[in-house]
């Protein structure tokens, strides 16, 4: 990006124009602002502006025809998380990437297995038992790890639980390779509330 930059290409941070969330931890911004699609369907507007003012004929009328597929998607998916109740609306995940979600659809992160903004920091012993009993407490029936993470951590938790709870893995940092997931992000945002509602049922 800072490449891109120096050549004079005009790098546009959506994060900033949606009004970011901060991390549980440390209080920085949440990048993960993509789990949330009513904040993306507030940025495409102006991405759709950007592009027309960069030569792109027609970005602003495709932009809009996007941002209503964004709503109608957001609407799909409220209808997909109206299966879980309540009582069940408690999230463990491999990181701390779902505040977005969690915010937008009505869930609570109550805890992480691995610690922080980042997927290489390692959980203490510690942290883990408390996760642990956290996890019997609210009876939460599944930890969401997104695919492609280290997930061992996650799977060695659930194994420590006794079979009690598992591990579903969702697409949510990216999009599948051909044939094996969702292929666009209106169909990961669909395949993500279905995987959560499954797995919290």
């Amino acid at each position: 990006l800072a490449a891109a930059r120096d050549d004079g290409v005009e790098v546009v941070e959506v994060g900033d124009l949606v009004e970011p969330r901060l991390l549980s931890e440390g209080g920085a911004p949440d990048p993960h602002v993509w789990l949330d699609p009513v904040r993306m369907a507030e940025a495409v507007p102006i991405l759709g502006r950007r592009l027309e003012e960069a030569g792109v004929e027609g970005a602003v009328g495709r932009a809009e025809d996007y941002r209503r597929m964004l709503l109608a998607t957001v609407a799909d998916m409220r209808t997909i998380l109206a299966a879980v109740p309540p009582e069940r609306r408690r999230l463990v995940t491999n990181h701390d990437s779902f505040g977005y979600f969690a915010d937008r659809f009505g869930f609570e992160v109550i805890g992480v297995v691995i610690p922080g903004g980042s997927t290489l920091a390692e959980p203490s012993a510690a942290h883990l038992d408390e996760l642990a009993r956290l996890i019997q407490l609210n009876e939460v029936p599944a930890i969401v790890a997104e695919s492609g993470e280290r997930v061992v951590l996650a799977e060695s938790l659930a194994d420590d639980l006794g079979g009690e709870v598992e591990v579903v893995t969702v697409h949510a940092a990216g999009l599948a390779p051909e044939g094996e997931g969702p292929a666009t992000y209106l169909d990961m945002l669909r395949t993500l509330a279905a995987t959560i509602a499954e797995g919290l049922r």
